[in-house]
């Protein structure tokens, strides 16, 4: 499944609504880690993974008329973009390698931590996929010591369990946390 389809039905089972850029990256990459098996390459960037095959995708998406994107001011002048499906279409079988229906219940359990809490969880599943094994948590406190705090990471391994991704959210029983 190439980007563009991936970011049309991500918002398509967010209730056709979906805000911010980060939402739709860490969760197109946890659906992945969850087996949907996304044609997309993803790397470290400042909020963790990134796959610059998903921003061609909106960028794309929009220029289709598939969905509008509009970019708003938050708190603090933080700017942060709304995506919105323009035509309903028909409800997609699979996502990737995960029926719809599985999909659709891993993207409702997504939305109900922060966006911060998704960031940390996908962070700290691509971390320990990339080498950083018993030392994610050290890594991840260096590279986010402001949003690894308050617990957070408590609730970020609360969301890999949700996701099924026990092996990525048993790391946080280690004493190192």
């Amino acid at each position: 499944m190439n980007g563009k389809d991936v970011v049309v039905n991500l918002i398509r089972m967010n209730g056709s609504h979906l805000v911010s850029r980060s939402r739709l990256q860490k969760g197109a990459y946890l659906l992945n880690r969850c087996g949907a098996k996304f044609e997309l390459t993803f790397t470290y960037h400042h909020y963790g993974p990134y796959s610059s095959e998903l921003t061609y995708g909106w960028e794309d998406a929009q220029a289709e008329g598939r969905i509008e994107i509009e970019e708003e001011t938050g708190q603090h002048g933080v700017r942060y973009s709304v995506f919105r499906l323009k035509h309903s279409g028909e409800d997609p079988e699979n996502l990737g390698d995960l029926s719809a229906d599985t999909a659709t219940k891993l993207v409702r359990k997504m939305g109900r931590f922060s966006d911060t809490v998704l960031e940390l969880a996908a962070t700290i599943v691509y971390l320990r996929e990339n080498g950083y094994g018993e030392r994610t948590f050290e890594e991840l406190r260096m590279r986010k010591p402001l949003k690894a705090a308050g617990g957070r990471i408590e609730r970020a391994r609360d969301l890999l369990c949700d996701l099924g991704l026990k092996e990525d959210a048993m790391l946080l029983d280690s004493p190192a946390i």
